[in-house]
């Protein structure tokens, strides 16, 4: 195999550095070999499939042709494949997503178009959120990635032996590509960069330039990649880097593909920041979706520092996910790939009450979430230690389980329902627990300035919380204390209004709120005899 060299130019951009004028540093293919058919000549052959007529002579030496008006037909001949005649072919804009625009020639920027045709030379650049796919006439496609700029130099076939040749140049950004194998044709397909060029014959492969390197990297097949420095060749799962005025660093393996296993097979809520297993040696992951395993259209393009799949918005629908590594030179990995399930619709609503991890007396508490579309249904479940207590399907904003709850610790979740599209979500569940209102106390009628108050036992009680006070804000109690009993006995009250009230505190720790505060008065005590003699006596005695 040869190396052609090439005169080198100095491009007048932003990006300034040395370009390659023509396929330099290719590798040069074997001639093509045609079969002489009947009435074939020099002359001919030169008129319909070389690129010029004068190279009859050039043909009639390179194969030792004594008579330039007649060939023996079956006769095999050499031809060059650089003397080949080409003709133009043109390229199909077979997706295009986001913020995505064309310029052929000189003609103004617009919005590029599915479907529409390109001819050489055209600009396509993507914005922040876009992508483009262009399918070449032999079936090869190039996704251009976001923010990226690609300029469509050539896309032309040769008129003997069908040898289709694309070069493309990569101005920023970067680019995904699927070449179909070229054989014996003579094709080539080259992207050119400032930094250097990739030449291919047949592969799948990624080409990005950011600032003065160009970075390649080779799921299948193998890419040459050169430039003024010199020359290297990444085989299948090997990456390489180039940079202007130095040699290609010599290939390295690319990271394996991250595992996807625990991964839902159904996402529910935007954005998704799923966490991954990292790998090893990876600085960052990409992750990519698509409406179809082609990728023909990116809908979501992510880059981040950590091991998590990010999608920010995306319609529900069924996609493949595409997933690898970055490390620390900036070389993509190879891909992971999964089916992913977007399910988000419609969108759950927000729960009012009760709020979260808030307390309730009541034995039928009313649930209420905001009210959405006047045509869906809610689906509203209730649930207590992992297991449904009760689900029913509403159609207003509230509802109300249909017994008594016990005491203890419930979740609740509401999904909505939409008339056409189904059930969508469920929203997250929020907790509230229902305890027992707090225990009513039996008093009786204080004799002497005592008595014994009683209260009805609660179920799952460990112990009572009393309280005895002269005002009703209970700040300075005559008692506060706690009991295991169902009673509580007081003495020597002196006389006048006191308030109580109790609470219980739950086997499981957990205090129950104050019962209804009650009053009970301790009357005054009955005048003493001897009192009223003394008084008496008292006249008697000034006498005296």
């Amino acid at each position: 195999m040869l190396i052609h060299s090439c005169t080198l130019h100095r491009l007048h951009t932003g990006l300034a550095g040395l370009v390659l004028s023509c396929t330099a540093y290719a590798v040069q293919a074997a001639d093509f070999l045609y079969t002489v058919q009947p009435g074939d000549h020099p002359w001919n052959l030169a008129e319909r499939y070389l690129k010029s007529p004068s190279l009859a002579q050039a043909l009639r030496r390179f194969n030792h042709i004594p008579d330039d008006r007649r060939i023996l037909p079956g006769t095999l001949l050499r031809i060059p494949k650089d003397w080949l005649k080409l003709e133009s072919t043109q390229v199909t804009v077979l997706a295009v997503a986001g913020n995505t625009t064309l310029r052929h020639g000189r003609s103004p920027e617009r919005a590029a178009v599915a479907g529409e045709r390109l001819q050489a030379p055209s600009n396509i650049r993507t914005g922040p959120d876009g992508s483009a796919t262009l399918q070449f006439a032999d079936g090869s496609r190039v996704m251009v990635r976001r923010d990226s700029e690609l300029q469509l130099k050539a896309s032309e076939k040769s008129l003997l032996g069908k040898a289709n040749v694309v070069v493309l140049s990569l101005l920023r950004g970067s680019v995904e590509n699927q070449v179909t194998p070229r054989g014996e044709s003579g094709g080539r397909f080259e992207i050119h960069t400032p930094a250097a060029i990739a030449a291919v014959r047949g592969t799948q492969y990624r080409v990005s330039m950011d600032g003065q390197t160009m970075r390649t990297e080779v799921v299948t097949g193998a890419v040459h990649v050169a430039n003024p420095g010199g020359q290297v060749t990444a085989q299948a799962a090997q990456g390489t880097l180039a940079q202007n005025g130095r040699s290609p660093i010599a290939p390295i393996a690319l990271l394996p593909a991250p595992r996807l296993d625990d991964l839902p097979q159904t996402i529910e809520r935007l954005p998704i920041a799923w966490p991954i297993t990292a790998l090893s040696g990876a600085s960052r992951y990409r992750s990519q979706l698509a409406a179809t395993s082609e990728f023909s259209a990116m809908l979501s393009d992510e880059v981040t520092d950590t091991a998590r799949i990010r999608v920010r918005d995306i319609d529900d629908g069924t996609y493949v996910l595409r997933v690898r590594g970055i490390d620390a030179q900036g070389l993509e990995g190879l891909s992971a790939e999964r089916a992913l399930v977007i399910h988000t619709q419609p969108e759950p609503p927000l729960l009012i009450d009760p709020a979260p991890e808030a307390v309730t007396t009541a034995a039928r508490p009313s649930l209420r979430w905001t009210q959405g579309d006047a045509r869906l249904q809610y689906r509203v479940q209730l649930s207590s230690h992992g297991k449904a207590v009760d689900e029913q399907v509403v159609a207003s904003a509230s509802a109300q389980p249909p017994q008594d709850l016990s005491a203890g610790i419930y979740q609740w979740r509401v999904a909505a329902i939409h008339p056409t599209k189904g059930q969508g979500p469920w929203g997250d569940a929020q907790p509230f627990r229902r305890v027992r209102p707090g225990p009513g106390v039996d008093i009786p009628t204080p004799q002497d300035g005592s008595l014994t108050l009683r209260w009805t036992a609660q179920p799952q009680t460990a112990r009572y919380h009393l309280q005895v006070a002269r005002d009703e804000t209970f700040a300075d109690p005559l008692i506060d204390t706690e009991t295991d009993a169902v009673q509580f006995s007081l003495k020597d009250l002196l006389p006048g209004p006191h308030h109580v009230r109790v609470r219980a505190t739950g086997t499981d720790g957990y205090t129950g709120p104050w019962g209804g505060t009650q009053t009970f008065v301790v009357p005054d005590p009955p005048p003493s005899h001897w009192r009223a003699l003394i008084f008496l006596l008292i006249p008697l005695l000034a006498v005296l």
